[in-house]
């Protein structure tokens, strides 16, 4: 059974057309077409990028692209499978990028919390943009009487 990328370049090849095609009327970076039909994921964006390429690059050719995205998905996850099995430190990698997107979370909580104790803190010490401020009293002297001749 042929590859993700094997199928890709074949039906591409079969209707003549060139990567460079692809790429100028997709707008999507040759290397990036080149890396999906060697099933070489790792010089690609990641995410929804790639569905999105492997999506573009099939509609342009006039295969499936849903069948495409789905053989993609497949193919990823079989590397992944691959690497994690022979290789240990393929999984400390693999597992790299949650611990640091939930570090900069924690990181973002922390100067909110901050933020805010130093909001409250000036708020007590009357500073702050919700200290309430006394108004200021008139200082008219002049006293507002009823206009003469008027009704009764």
């Amino acid at each position: 059974m042929p590859s993700f990328g094997e199928t890709l370049r074949r039906e591409r090849e079969l209707r003549q057309i060139s990567l460079r095609e692809i790429a100028e009327a997709t707008k999507i970076n040759l290397r990036y077409l080149d890396a999906l039909e060697r099933n070489d994921f790792r010089h690609l964006p990641g995410g929804v990028f790639n569905k999105g390429f492997v999506r573009a690059h099939a509609q342009f050719i006039g295969v499936d692209a849903e069948s495409m995205v789905t053989a993609y998905l497949e193919e990823e996850a079989r590397q992944e499978a691959h690497a994690a099995a022979t290789d240990p430190a393929a999984r400390a990698t693999s597992a790299g990028p949650a611990p640091a997107r939930r570090r900069i979370w924690i990181a973002a909580a922390v100067v909110v919390l901050v933020l805010l104790l130093l909001a409250a803190g000036l708020t007590a010490l009357g500073h702050g943009l919700l200290a309430s401020h006394p108004r200021a009293e008139r200082s008219d002297s002049r006293a507002v009487t009823p206009a003469a001749g008027g009704c009764a």
